[in-house]
């Protein structure tokens, strides 16, 4: 395929190879921007493109494997020739790219957008953004493209600014050096070569003129930064002073040249230590953060007190030490980076301790989230799979537990269409795992604008109470797991101060081997600078003091933030055993105002989402954070809550049935209570979870976590219920009676009370059914139950125990002569005849009884009694009764026919 050619061609690819950037290694500094533009335009893939001259080639690629391409088939080729942004809303309707094989096969090619990047004015690649869908790109959207190439382009060109920035000092030094050779040579010959003075002079005033010309060409440099410059000599006192210095400081550069940088800028604090620096850097020209990024406070003209990123050089100047920093005023970003972190904290805790499984997706149908519940219940971690497979992968089922879900009944599915799924029961059963039941709910998931974001769908697990915390037990195990397996840097120092253990992480961040470190004092890994630093957390933690702070350490051009841990170790009998170290690298962590409105974004989507109730209270014990449940579960929405105690927003008796829970917490201590709450008449009965957040050993809030346990409760008593009924009649089951009789049996010693057991079973019952039909059969089964039930007290506990064969226990008989009268009560109501719907039948009973009085009694030996009893007036005719009574020695049977 053709492609354009700029006019310019041989002077583009001069500036390309100017750069000497071309196959170079993957750099950090340029996979940011192509990472952060995939976020930015929700795009699959962005691209650091230079176009070369028969090629483009990636110096930077997100979301795509190859590192080149053929230029005749390159998008960006377009791009660098129009020499301003190129954006294809739809490959496949464009002319120029219909037939191209990026569009026609794979990757697929539909929407491109790509912004020039330039060197010494030629534009020699691209900053583009791919999808595969056709999309649009409105003027904001272009303009952040821009912004980004530009921030690009910096970073391609940096190399070769530094490098003309260097040489120029360099030349500026050897220049100095040859003109003091020249003038000493010229001293010693002055006696023989008067008459070469004067050339020599001339040759002299052209070079300082070019000096001043440098020093001119440094001083446009320096006062055009957008970073602020300040110079200093040896004495500490301020020699240069640029335009973005008096913006980030507030002193005017006649205030600030002549003064002292400790007394103008530097806090009170650290004075000394800076004076210290001073001095020996007068003595030595070197010193800790000479060439080296740093991040320091520092004061302004009010007083207010900043931290400033700075980068300092040393350099000599007409004999005398000086110095200069670059500085540029990171407090704001360091408070969008605090921000950011506690919104992720709450968002972490907040998914990772709730007991509902929460999963979600984005706006295509990629699985974006699966929390802690969710892969405890399905066993397994969030795989990028297509939805058509989740029903499979995941083992999802309708509530039969039998028949697969399809994909468009799958909760998450449904919600991402729009739908709005509340309560939709379902089975999960992973191969050779206990199937778990849940409900379901979900909804789709929008942005303040309306934007479609994706889908989330929360599930309740409502198994069995006992399997449930068997899963829980296999949970916490997984947890344990994974958490020992952590990517973070761990080693053991033991009581001598010396490396006992440092795990693969730690040695390669220390850039050693386990030989040149374990048995060796920590202070071997560290510069003595560095190891200044740790020093006072070792101390305090050689005290018995759990210690946590951030650590910054360079690694060639990067500053590595660790979060550091330090924990004492005591051996059984007490005594000191050293301590373990771990750190954990959070460099990576999002540092901008973009990152943090989606986080909260996301936060407060998926917490007034979830059917939780989610709430923040900070060291005052004031609401700090509310999500919009609270307002369809206790009529308060989030705004009036916040800034009030849980007792001012909700009342005492709310307050009252958390507060021993709530105190514990604030004791450090994570906690749980079940409590109820009522509204409307409307009673759920939920369960909180209170989280500590610490800080330092502190605890700075509590999470409060409330989930609804209603229908879990209700599920478990129907679970009961029909565990323990019979499903025909209604009545107690064999599993009731036989609890209830061992109830009974174990409380007659205390009681006084004498019991009576009867069996029945239904004459001729096989003929009935045989006659006229099992369904006749049962109706006979529901009628007799019926009048069973109405002849005997309500304290008495009628059960069936299979087929025709019933039970009856009485409580609280004084004599054989009670149990007669039931049992004739009995006979005559079964004696009516059964009026049913095909048929009139004429149905009567066998009744056997036994009386326990006496000591020794078990309900074995009541329920053979009453059999032998029953089996005693079938010999006897049936539509009778029998009685054994086991108080008398003989236990003779008494058989009474029915009138």
């Amino acid at each position: 395929m053709s492609h354009p050619y700029p006019s310019n061609e041989t002077a583009r690819l001069a500036a390309l190879d100017a750069l000497e950037v071309l196959d170079t290694v993957g750099e950090d500094r340029f996979d940011r921007f192509t990472r952060l533009a995939t976020l930015t335009f929700r795009v699959p893939t962005a691209l650091v493109s230079l176009v070369d001259a028969d090629r483009q080639w990636f110096k930077s690629r997100c979301g795509l494997d190859v590192s080149e391409t053929p230029r005749s088939i390159a998008f960006c080729s377009h791009a660098v020739a129009q020499h301003d942004i190129l954006v294809v809303e739809d490959a496949s309707l464009d002319s120029r790219f219909a037939a191209n094989p990026l569009v026609v096969g794979p990757p697929h090619i539909r929407f491109y957008a790509g912004q020039p990047v330039y060197s010494d004015g030629q534009a020699v690649g691209t900053l583009c953004i791919i999808d595969y869908v056709p999309r649009t790109l409105n003027e904001n959207e272009r303009r952040a493209l821009r912004d980004l190439a530009d921030l690009v382009e910096i970073e391609l060109n940096h190399a070769k600014v530094q490098t003309a920035r260097l040489m120029a000092e360099q030349a500026l030094k050897a220049l100095n050096a040859d003109l003091e050779h020249r003038i000493a040579q010229r001293t010693e010959e002055l006696q023989g070569k008067v008459a070469e003075l004067s050339n020599e002079m001339t040759r002299r005033n052209l070079a300082e003129g070019s000096l001043r010309e440098s020093e001119a060409w440094n001083r446009t440099i320096v006062a055009s930064s957008y970073s602020g410059f300040v110079g200093a000599n040896e004495d500490g006192n301020i020699i240069e002073w640029n335009p973005s210095a008096e913006r980030i400081f507030g002193w005017t550069q006649e205030q600030a040249l002549g003064r002292s940088l400790s007394e103008l800028i530097v806090p009170q604090h650290m004075r000394t230590a800076h004076e210290d620096g001073m001095r020996r850097f007068a003595k030595t020209g070197t010193g800790p953060v000479i060439d080296r990024k740093v991040e320091l406070p520092a004061l302004t003209a009010s007083g207010r007190q900043i931290t400033v990123e700075m980068t300092i050089s040393a350099y000599e100047w007409h004999g005398m030490r000086c110095f200069g920093a670059f500085m540029n005023d990171i407090s704001e970003r360091i408070r969008i980076q605090q921000q950011l972190e506690e919104k992720q904290e709450l968002l972490d805790a907040v998914l990772e301790s709730i007991d509902v499984a929460v999963v979600a997706c984005d706006a295509v149908g990629n699985l974006s989230l699966f929390n802690r519940t969710a892969r405890a219940i399905h066993c397994m971690d969030l795989k990028a799979i297509v939805p058509s497979e989740w029903s499979r992968h995941y083992s999802l089922y309708h509530g039969d537990g039998k028949t697969p879900l399809a994909m468009d009944e799958i909760p998450l599915v449904r919600a991402l269409k729009g739908d709005t799924v509340r309560d939709q029961t379902i089975v999960i059963a992973p191969a050779e795992k206990s199937p778990r039941t849940l409900l379901a709910s979900g909804r789709l998931l929008r942005s303040a604008t309306g934007r479609p974001l994706g889908a989330v769908a929360v599930m309740k697990d409502i198994t069995e109470l006992n399997a449930s915390r068997a899963q829980l037990a296999v949970n916490e195990r997984r947890l344990r797991a994974i958490t020992e397996n952590l990517p973070a840097l761990i080693g053991k120092v033991n009581v001598a101060g010396k490396f006992v253990f440092l795990n693969g992480h730690a040695l390669q961040a220390y850039g050693k081997t386990a030989d040149e470190l374990l048995g060796q004092d920590v202070a071997q890994a560290y510069s003595p600078a560095a190891y200044a630093r740790i020093v006072p957390y070792i101390k305090r933690v050689v005290a018995g003091e759990r210690v946590f702070f951030e650590y910054v350490v360079r690694n060639g051009q990067r500053e590595l933030h660790y979060q550091c841990c330090f924990i004492p170790q005591r051996l059984p009998n007490g005594q000191p055993d050293g301590f373990f170290a771990m750190a954990n690298d959070i460099t990576s962590r999002k540092l901008s105002e973009l990152q943090l409105a989606d986080s909260e974004e996301r936060l407060r989507t998926i917490t007034d989402n979830v059917p939780v109730l989610i709430a923040q209270l900070d060291s005052e014990h004031r609401y700090r954070f509310a999500n919009a449940v609270h307002a369809s579960w206790l009529g308060k929405s989030a705004d009036k809550i916040l800034g009030q105690t849980m007792e001012e927003a909700f009342g005492r008796e709310h307050y009252s049935q958390q507060v021993a829970a709530l105190e514990q917490a604030w004791r450090g201590q994570a906690s749980q209570c079940e409590h109820e709450i009522v509204r409307k008449k409307h009673t759920r009965i939920v369960h909180s979870t209170f989280l500590p957040q610490l800080r330092e050993g502190v605890v700075t809030s509590v999470f409060v976590l409330t989930t609804d346990a209603t229908a879990s409760r209700q599920h478990e008593r129907n679970l009961h219920a029909l565990a323990h009924t019979d499903a025909l009649t209604a009545l107690p089951n064999r599993r009731h009676f036989d609890a209830a009789l061992q109830t009974c049996v174990s409380r007659r010693p205390q009681t006084g009370q004498h019991l009576a057991l009867l069996y029945l079973d239904i004459d001729y019952f096989k003929q009935i059914n045989d006659k006229h039909g099992h369904a006749t059969g049962d109706a006979v089964l529901v009628e007799f139950a019926r009048r069973l039930r109405a002849a005997v007290r309500t304290s008495d506990i009628v059960a069936r125990l299979a087929g025709d064969e019933f039970t009856v226990l009485l409580q609280d008989v004084r004599s054989e002569a009670d149990v007669e009268l039931v049992m004739r009560k009995i006979l005559e109501a079964i004696w009516t005849p059964f009026v049913l719907p095909d048929c009139t039948l004429n149905v009567a009973t066998t009744i056997g009884a036994a009386i326990a009085a006496g000591p020794g009694m078990t309900p074995r030996l009541l329920m053979e009694s009453a059999d032998a009893a029953l089996y005693t007036a079938k010999n006897a005719g049936r539509n009778t009764y029998a009685i054994r009574n086991l108080c008398h020695a003989a236990q003779t049977p008494l058989k009474l026919a029915h009138a």
